[in-house]
């Protein structure tokens, strides 16, 4: 069975927006996983620039005589799992008339959560978002996933918390956000 241990925790915290906060640096160990013959030792930080935890550094211990370590080995190694589940469990959550949480039982309250009105699932989604993306979970699957709502949906919502400046710190890579982008073209069939 998979084990994981995080260690070597900051003290200081990175707010990421949305009542959300993820320690400046940890180091999640994992135990167990399967075809790695040791602990793995991922050294995880907030950066800044990228607006999300990134591993800053992957190590793999051998157990003991008899083991190797072995570029196989290495590809073995589950590095975004090991950010994400570690995140969850490190990140806290703050929102008005709760109490401040993990990001992992915040996901759980949001799926509890019933009978929101547009409002309340607008600062939702954008909350759940900045959680997501910071931690290197998918930000719209985990909108979608969180609120039982479908992906075209989660994208409305956060379109909604952008435009109602509830969401302006949430960019990055990812383009989903504005929808997909129809470029006129030439040739070939057109939508008049």
């Amino acid at each position: 069975m998979v084990q994981l241990e995080a260690v070597d925790i900051s003290d200081e915290r990175v707010t990421v927006g949305g009542g959300v906060s993820v320690p400046a640096a940890w180091t999640v160990v994992v135990r167990g996983e399967p075809g790695v013959p040791g602990d793995i030792r991922v050294h995880a930080a907030y950066d800044r620039s990228l607006g999300r935890v990134v591993a800053t550094e992957v190590s793999v211990a051998r157990s003991g005589v008899g083991d190797e370590v072995t570029s196989l080995t290495l590809r073995e190694v589950r590095v975004q799992a090991a950010l994400q589940v570690s995140g969850l469990k490190l990140s806290t959550v703050s929102e008005p008339g709760e109490t401040t949480c993990s990001g992992g039982d915040y996901i759980r309250r949001m799926q509890s959560r019933k009978d929101r009105d547009l409002t309340a699932s607008v600062v939702d989604a954008s909350r759940t978002y900045a959680l997501a993306g910071a931690i290197n979970l998918p930000p719209l699957k985990a909108v979608a996933d969180s609120l039982g709502i479908s992906q075209s949906t989660a994208t409305r919502l956060m379109n909604r918390a952008r435009s109602e400046g509830l969401a302006p710190r949430l960019t990055g890579p990812e383009q989903e956000l504005s929808g997909p982008v129809i470029a006129p073209t030439t040739g070939g069939p057109t939508l008049n």
